[in-house]
């Protein structure tokens, strides 16, 4: 399955937060419960500037011919996010406990849920008090079956929602929403900070109209998180 990437300039505003599909329950006795419906999943919408380049005018122009409509997925992310904000120019010089380079990669990880049903993620053999503050992502990226090794052309992501800093041994556990959809994402998923992304689809949005320039005078993309393992 062909997966594109977004271009990576040219977004002047975003909207990206979970929505969740679920339906209040009211009980017998006046109390109010929640029933979900399915898996919650991202939903963005983003925005262009009204003052692109030619160039990246060009590429968007491009990338939205390409997605045909909702025909094709495409590589989605929090353009305020691309690293933890502890760090925003990635983790260039920093090493892991063992003293080897760190990608953004965690060797290992684990979801659980606690008694109060909030989500608990666990990575491992990341640098040395490493800090996930609020608003930062974890992405979880694999292959699809069937498909080459090393295209990771599978993405899902949740968002740190309580800081935490790592142990010196370089485990860290987080709290995050949304829940990891384990049921699509397999444990041999790599979990990863550096660019966290998901696998959407074009939901709506429009491009505006070429100036006298020839490039066009913003627009936008909305798009809802495609969802499989």
């Amino acid at each position: 399955m062909l997966v594109l990437d977004m271009p990576e300039g040219g977004v002047a505003q975003q909207e990206f937060e979970p929505e969740e599909f679920d339906a209040i329950a009211p009980e017998r006795g006046g109390r109010l419960g929640g029933i979900m419906l399915g898996e919650p999943l991202w939903r963005a919408r983003f925005e262009l500037g009204r003052s692109l380049t030619r160039d990246a005018s060009d590429d968007w122009r491009a990338f939205i011919a390409r997605l045909r409509r909702s025909q094709r997925p495409f590589l989605a992310y929090d353009h305020d996010r691309i690293f933890p904000r502890a760090y925003p120019r990635g983790f260039s010089r920093m090493t892991r406990p063992d003293g080897s380079p760190f990608d953004g990669s965690a060797a290992s990880w684990s979801a659980q849920a606690t008694s109060d049903f909030d989500e608990l993620v666990t990575l491992t053999q990341l640098p040395g008090n490493l800090l996930l503050g609020k608003g930062d992502y974890i992405g979880f990226k694999w292959d699809a079956e069937g498909s080459n090794a090393g295209t990771y052309d599978r993405r899902a992501m949740v968002r740190v929602v309580e800081p935490a800093r790592a142990n010196a041994a370089g485990e860290i556990t987080v709290m995050v929403e949304m829940p990891v959809p384990t049921r699509v994402v397999p444990e041999t998923a790599i979990a990863h900070l550096d660019k966290p992304c998901c696998l959407m689809r074009r939901t709506g949005g429009s491009l505006g109209m070429l100036d006298r320039r020839q490039k066009i005078a913003g627009g936008t993309l909305e798009a809802l998180q495609d969802l499989r393992p």
